[in-house]
């Protein structure tokens, strides 16, 4: 470990105590002498006889100067590295709404490591999980965040000389709020606000104001996006057709004013809305220069994008946002919101080529989210690979090599490689391909013993690839230090998945054949499920319990509760057809249809997202 004396000790302020020994350096009277000095945009590191000189904008980036001294220093000799800054702001986004609610503890914990990455932005992605004025089903039974909660947090990012900005939304998802008849009045379809009614911008200016009374910072993001059937609902029977670019943009007039009126003069918000196919082909499917004048100038136009490898499809998408004379922003995405399990893999390949294209078409803002969609049963750290390679790219280091290796190490406390098997219930196959981006970890889970409609996806060797891939977990969580809790999950999902991926397959197989014998082996295996599917809900729920606020857990307590139930009726069925209490087993006489929609034909698709539960459950109702 490097150990830094500081001669400013107001340059750092309170930061240097609370990451010192975390990162591979510390702070003491004995230790190398450090002078900061100011300079805008990147960091400049000098070592000459016996003293260090950092040149940078900021404590964030003193932070990052000094780790990265840390890292590559030899320990002999004069050193020197000066590094650019391509981005002005580089932020991450955490989702704090789809159930779970990091605790604070946590948060800080994030910051921490943020921090020392060089991110100057944490962004609080927050639906309907904080405490509103005027609104008390607004959190209600979530654990929202309070005012002192989000002061407290604020209050730690400015330790660090980094910055809190709420992300909220003012338009489309809030599909928790749609079920509360107080709020019903404000919904035109699903969950999408009616706009244009007085109501919707009183309960919209609520939850500006509240914003602005919580946080210190003057940005904002609003949302707006994958609102598609904007003004086809409630609206349109009152107010008739209209083209879906004239509704968004009178409301985001409205809300841009209300954003003025408590402070926040540069509204952020996401750009889908103005270029998907249903609101573009009012234009036919290309927007024309002259609606620019339509648009409220003061607004960042931030594009997001997760799903790409091909540099030119970010860099075509880049350009068509020229069209607007606004600021424009880019957000990537660190792949956590498949399930239980990250790719990091693929969030590398992706990040990396739509940052490229940031760079090349000058986009000055790049944002990482890390969103939790359908239950936020990933880790928070989890994509820790993936925050570093990104923040790596605001000072043009792009390639997964031993500066960045070592860099992980002494950010995680782990081994990259080691690290990295954290993604390993993500794996359908034994190939390299990138592109092979899955959330199998979840849709293996839980796809019905019985009923097995994403049996089709599977192919034979599937047990043998998932027990590898947990004994590579499992000798991972012997090296993993704090982070052992995450990968106990892991490895006893890896255990769950080596039985559970195939043995409705064979089941299934060994019942049609009538080959009792092989159905009695099945069976067998089958009766090891409960156990192993307890000992992944007790660590799962030890991670949750580490992380994050108690409610939202019950979810999986419904999920997992019922894969337990399921598991049991199985084996009461099966059980009984082999010791002649029944005839049959009804469920797997059935033939099977293939996932994909090519009927008799299965398609092995080894790129398959599929991330809601209830499509993997049943195909029976499931309201």
């Amino acid at each position: 470990m490097v150990v830094y004396r500081l001669k400013d000790a107001e340059a750092l302020g309170g930061a240097a105590a609370e990451v010192s020994g975390l990162f591979g350096f510390g702070f003491g009277k004995e230790g190398i002498p450090v002078e900061f000095l100011r300079r805008a945009g990147g960091v400049k590191i000098d070592y000459r006889n016996g003293t260090l000189t950092v040149e940078a904008s900021g404590r964030v980036q003193f932070l990052y100067a000094l780790k990265l001294f840390a890292d590559e220093y030899g320990g002999t000799g004069d050193f020197s590295c000066e590094q650019n800054a391509n981005f002005d702001e580089l932020t991450y986004m955490c989702d704090c709404s789809r159930n779970a609610v990091p605790k604070k503890e946590t948060l800080k914990k994030l910051i921490r490591h943020l921090a020392v990455m060089g991110y100057q932005t944490l962004g609080l992605y927050m639906e309907d999980t904080f405490v509103v004025k005027n609104q008390p089903y607004v959190g209600y039974l979530r654990t929202p965040y309070t005012r002192e909660d989000i002061r407290e947090i604020d209050e730690y990012c400015r330790l660090f000389g980094m910055e809190l900005v709420p992300y909220i939304q003012t338009l489309a998802h809030f599909n928790t709020l749609v079920r509360d008849y107080a709020l019903a009045h404000l919904f035109d379809f699903n969950d999408i606000l009616m706009v244009g009614e007085e109501s919707t911008y009183a309960f919209i200016e609520d939850l500006i104001s509240t914003c602005a009374d919580y946080f210190t910072t003057k940005k904002i993001h609003i949302g707006m996006d994958e609102a598609y059937m904007i003004g086809r609902g409630k609206y349109m029977d009152k107010h008739g057709a209209r083209g879906r670019f004239d509704v968004m943009t009178e409301h985001l007039a409205r809300v841009t004013e209300i954003c003025k009126k408590y402070g926040f003069e540069k509204p952020m918000m996401w750009s889908d809305m103005f270029f998907s196919l249903s609101m573009a082909a009012q234009y036919g499917n290309e927007i024309p220069p002259e609606i620019n004048g339509k648009m409220p100038k003061n607004v960042e136009l931030v594009y997001w994008d997760y799903c790409s490898t091909d540099r030119n499809h970010y860099s075509e998408m880049m350009k068509k946002h020229r069209v607007f004379e606004n600021r424009i922003g880019f957000a990537t995405g660190a792949w956590k919101w498949l399930g239980y399990t990250p790719d990091n893999r693929y969030g590398f390949a992706s990040c990396g080529e739509s940052a490229r294209a940031c760079i090349e078409n000058g986009i000055r803002e790049y944002i990482v989210t890390g969103w939790g969609d359908n239950g936020a049963e990933s880790s928070l750290f989890s994509v820790l690979p993936t925050m570093l390679y990104c923040a790596r790219f605001n000072y043009g280091a792009f390639g997964l090599d031993d500066a960045f290796r070592k860099s992980f190490g002494s950010l995680a406390g782990m081994k990259f490689e080691d690290f990295m098997t954290i993604d390993l219930c993500n794996r359908v196959t034994r190939h390299e391909d990138v592109e092979e981006k899955t959330s199998s970890n979840k849709y293996l889970l839980f796809n019905d013993v019985l009923l097995g409609t994403l049996d089709t996806m599977a192919t034979d060797d599937l047990g043998d690839i998932l027990r590898e891939c947990a004994d590579r977990i499992g000798a991972a969580k012997r090296r993993s230090g704090q982070w052992k809790y995450v990968f106990e999950t892991q490895y006893r999902l890896g255990r769950v998945l080596e039985i559970k991926s195939t043995i409705g397959i064979k089941l299934r197989n060994a019942y049609q054949k009538g080959d009792r014998k092989e159905l009695a082996a099945q069976y067998l295996r089958l009766k090891m499920l409960p156990a192993r599917i307890e000992s992944f809900y007790r660590s799962l729920r030890a991670q949750w319990d580490a992380e994050n606020r108690p409610n939202g857990f019950d979810v999986q307590d419904i999920r997992i509760g019922a894969l337990k139930q399921r598991v049991a009726v199985a084996i009461k069925k099966v059980g009984d057809y082999l010791e002649g209490r029944t005839e049959s087993v009804p469920e797997l006489g059935e033939k099977l249809l293939c996932f994909m929609g090519h009927g008799e034909e299965f398609e092995k698709d080894f790129d398959q997202c599929e991330w809601r539960w209830r499509r993997m459950t049943s195909v029976n109702v499931n309201e």
